[in-house]
């Protein structure tokens, strides 16, 4: 059961940023949603036993490398969101899937926070404005990542 939830998380995880890397048009690459940290989220919300923390970093160190971000910057945010979520465990699981997503919203705004802080300390400026729009397509996009990810994590029913 492990390897199983092991490879499912790692094949979600590339699937993410591949999610993460697909090119859009101007005008909806703004509002592309957090790919890895909503997947990170939910890995670090349904399974304790899944060791994201390291695997958070390392697919950080990448996007850093892949955007030409600042090294350390995309691997400090997803362990900060997977850090915040996997704390907060015991406290996400007694709401209902609306409520979750409410709740995960200020771990969301931290990842943008600490990017646009860390952008603002380099000097790579954008529109502060945009800046928050993947967190309201992220809280958007939650529900339905949520519910695809339980439907493939949940083992066949045997007759």
């Amino acid at each position: 059961m492990t390897g199983m939830l092991n490879a499912g998380f790692l094949i979600s995880l590339l699937l993410a940023l591949v999610l993460q890397m697909v090119v859009l048009p101007d005008w909806l690459a703004a509002a592309r949603p957090l790919w890895i940290p909503l997947i990170l989220s939910y890995w670090a919300l349904r399974e304790p036993r899944v060791p994201v923390l390291l695997p958070a970093f390392l697919v950080g160190l990448c996007c850093d490398v892949l955007f030409g971000s600042v090294l350390g910057q995309h691997a400090l945010g997803f362990v900060l969101v997977t850090f915040l979520v996997a704390r907060l465990r015991a406290f996400f699981v007694l709401f209902p899937l609306w409520q979750a997503t409410l709740a995960l919203i200020p771990a969301w705004v931290a990842y943008a926070f600490l990017m646009f802080w860390i952008d603002g300390l380099t000097k790579h400026r954008g529109d502060d404005w945009l800046r928050w729009l993947p967190v309201v397509s992220t809280s958007l996009f939650w529900p339905l990542v949520y519910t695809i990810m339980e439907l493939i994590r949940q083992p066949p029913e045997e007759e």
